[in-house]
């Protein structure tokens, strides 16, 4: 390959990253979950987000989590991501962090939160395709809100998730 191949498989490779999490994050946000299963790789995976979802080791635990979690009717989300740091390892190997600003409002327990953190991420592509094959969330900032008639309540604010009630 010339300089200049190599250059355009670099940055087809760094856009092909980025569709995949912006499809990822929008299939979060219109609760599909096929959609965000196929986002990872068909095997031995690591997902590790802080807070419900814990630690899979399959695409098939995360479909799962979501599922039962994200999927109900109360729990609006809105994940909004970027800008992303890629770095390509070679032709099929990549890994990146993202800045993530999530909003979730549940509207059966009247709360809203926001909460800030990093994506750290793995990719492989296999068969002209790219895939995560590891992703670990942290937090940094956790803001929740409740609300009731006309008044607004703080109820968590941290550099971590509140803890499970």
């Amino acid at each position: 390959m010339t300089d200049l191949e190599t250059r355009i498989a670099r940055l087809e490779a760094i856009e092909a990253i980025k569709a995949l999490k912006a499809r990822y994050w929008y299939c979060c946000d219109n609760k599909d979950v096929e959609g965000v299963r196929d986002c990872f790789f068909d095997g031995p995976v690591e997902i590790h987000y802080e807070g419900p979802v814990g630690l899979v080791h399959h695409r098939d635990g995360l479909y799962e989590v979501f599922k039962d979690i994200a999927c109900q009717n109360h729990i609006v989300e809105m994940h909004h991501g970027g800008p992303p740091n890629i770095e390509i390892h070679g032709p099929d190997d990549a890994r990146a962090r993202w800045g993530l600003v999530y909003h979730l409002m549940n509207t059966e327990v009247k709360t809203s939160s926001v909460v800030g953190g990093y994506y750290d991420d793995e990719y492989r592509r296999v068969d002209g395709k790219w895939w995560i094959t590891k992703a670990r969330f942290r937090v940094c900032s956790a803001v929740t809100y409740g609300w009731k008639d006309a008044s607004v309540r703080l109820l968590h604010a941290s550099a971590a998730l509140p803890a499970a009630s």
